[in-house]
């Protein structure tokens, strides 16, 4: 269940957009004073002179402690672990700086700078508008102590300089009748800010309305005379002058690339999820840890590594994970085929998967570096403030690897390989091993049906042994099993029991074992001695071993 916290207009807590009810002033202040530092200790101390002020009464601490526990009675029932959390000194809120509006709004004008500086106008325009769209009216409204009415005015400014820094990237696209509507009021909240009253003047004069743009001028001036005694500044005098003088250079002759209204571009390139996944509930909590709201060891990503043979489940454990965590990644999700083990395809290069991830994150063609080095410093530079899950299946090596991992500590990376992948920095490790015949019995009897289970338990059990606790073994005969259902599990039986033909049965539409263990025999010819290893395997097998 998702929670959401939201004060730049009237207080909210929602539960997946449901509103939970929260009384008290106190209570809503002491939330408030954790929200604003979501994910950091507060000392209680702090919140006791915030919220109980100075003179508080030597029961403060105890009525904190009372609060606190309320906080977590309320918040509780919608979420999945401790929403507080208690540690030395003082209180933690455990959740996500984005489910937090003012933490998402300053993540938002950060990576809206950013785009506008590297000339992404479209992009940046989007991601102006998503992050203004989050105020709702007065910041921390009903919170009236000094430390709530401090950050109020904090979050004022931040809102004016971004409704500001986007009237620039307006004006530069041309986009001045609409500037001018929008301006107007702000102009008239803030008469002393010189900077809109500038911006407005300008998308006047563009509109064809000097005399508008003159007038703004001088009841901005009479107002800063009047209130504080000086004369506006140099760059608004100059401004006016210019008006008065129709001086062409004010005119918009070569609008930037025209900005287009709506969301970022947002990726969600996950493929479907597999509606048979079974068991791995171990692996499932593994995963959803380390998705969780801790960042990486240094600060940069959390990364994990899924590893295990060919046709053990990694693709679709990672991408079931994913599908399940999915929605607290605002910035979106890339899953990218690396094809290290693609029967017949040919590995990624760095540079292709590079490619990909940057067009993933809006990047056209013409905008991606041709060289390798400079597409990862940009790759690296796009993700720095981003909460991006990044899915790299199906990894040949680390070499592969190293240049696609994202530079932002709100990243988290899934990679899948059959290789370990142990010189990999900072990563968490999940080795995936077969599955336990009950485990396979269940997968066995999610794609036949049950009723044929039930019908031949023998049979069944034998089948699941000879498939080695595979699901890609499993997902062929579960495939063979509904496409044919004249055949009983005993028919199915008898033809994987034949050892020289087993590959053969276990081969269905575009579902093969045996391409799945050639590409790893494949792969041996690259390892030292790799042209002997190729040879002895095959060999190996004629002697006839249990194992």
């Amino acid at each position: 269940m998702t929670l959401e916290i939201g004060f730049l207009g009237p207080w909210q807590v929602l539960a997946d957009d449901e509103p939970v009810r929260l009384a008290g002033l106190r209570r809503i202040g002491v939330l408030a004073r954790l929200a604003l530092n979501t994910g950091q200790v507060v000392p209680a101390e702090r919140i006791l002179t915030d919220i109980w002020g100075d003179g508080s009464a030597a029961t403060s601490a105890k009525q904190l402690h009372i609060v606190i526990s309320k906080l977590r009675e309320t918040l509780g029932p919608h979420t999945t672990e401790e929403i507080i959390k208690t540690v030395p000194g003082g209180y933690r809120l455990a959740l996500e700086p984005d489910h937090v509006d003012a933490h998402l709004f300053t993540r938002l004008l950060k990576r809206a700078r950013t785009a506008q500086a590297q000339g992404g106008g479209a992009a940046a325009d989007a991601l102006f508008r998503t992050a203004l769209q989050l105020w709702r009216g007065e910041p921390l409204a009903g919170l009236t102590a000094p430390w709530a009415r401090i950050e109020a005015t904090r979050l004022e400014e931040e809102r004016s300089a971004a409704l500001e820094d986007h009237a620039d990237l307006r004006l530069a696209a041309g986009d001045h009748h609409a500037v001018a509507a929008d301006l107007a009021a702000h102009v008239r909240a803030h008469p002393l800010r010189e900077r809109p009253a500038a911006q407005l003047m300008l998308a006047l004069h563009r509109a064809g309305r000097p005399s508008e743009a003159l007038a703004v001028y001088q009841d901005t001036r009479r107002i800063m005379v009047t209130e504080l005694g000086v004369e506006p500044g140099a760059e608004l005098r100059r401004l006016h002058q210019a008006v008065l003088a129709k001086d062409p250079a004010l005119d918009l002759t070569t609008p930037a690339q025209q900005v287009t209204v709506g969301g970022p571009d947002i990726p969600a390139e996950l493929p479907a999820d597999t509606h048979a996944f079974t068991a791995r509930t171990t692996e499932i909590d593994r995963l959803r840890t380390a998705l969780g709201p801790a960042g990486g060891p240094v600060g940069g990503p959390a990364i994990t590594v899924i590893d295990g043979p060919g046709g053990i489940g990694k693709s679709a454990l990672a991408v079931h994970v994913a599908h399940a965590t999915s929605a607290r990644f605002t910035d979106g999700v890339i899953y990218l085929n690396l094809h290290g083990s693609s029967p017949g395809l040919d590995p990624l290069t760095p540079a292709q998967a590079l490619r990909h991830l940057l067009r993933s994150l809006g990047l056209d063609g013409a905008a991606v570096p041709a060289d390798p080095g400079e597409a990862t410093a940009r790759y690296r530079s796009l993700t720095a403030a981003c909460n991006l899950l990044v899915i790299l299946d199906n990894a040949r090596d680390v070499r592969q690897i190293r240049p696609l991992i994202p530079a932002g500590p709100g990243c988290r990376v899934l990679i899948t390989s059959r290789e370990p992948l142990a010189t990999l920095d900072h990563a968490r490790h999940l080795h995936l091993g077969n599955l336990g015949p009950a485990d396979a019995t269940a997968l066995l009897s999610e794609l036949a049906g049950p009723d044929r289970i039930r019908a031949e338990p023998q049979a069944a059990e034998r089948i699941v042994q000879l498939c080695g606790g595979f699901p890609l073994a499993l997902r062929i005969v579960g495939a063979r099993l509904a496409a044919r259902p004249d055949w009983t599990l005993s028919d199915l039986e008898i033809r994987l029991a034949d050892a020289t033909r087993r590959l053969d049965t276990l081969e269905y539409a575009d579902l093969a074992v045996r391409a799945s263990i050639a590409v790893s025999h494949h792969h041996l010819r690259e390892e030292p001695a790799g042209r002997d290893a190729t040879h002895l395997l095959p060999l190996l097998g004629l002697l006839g071993l249990p194992t």
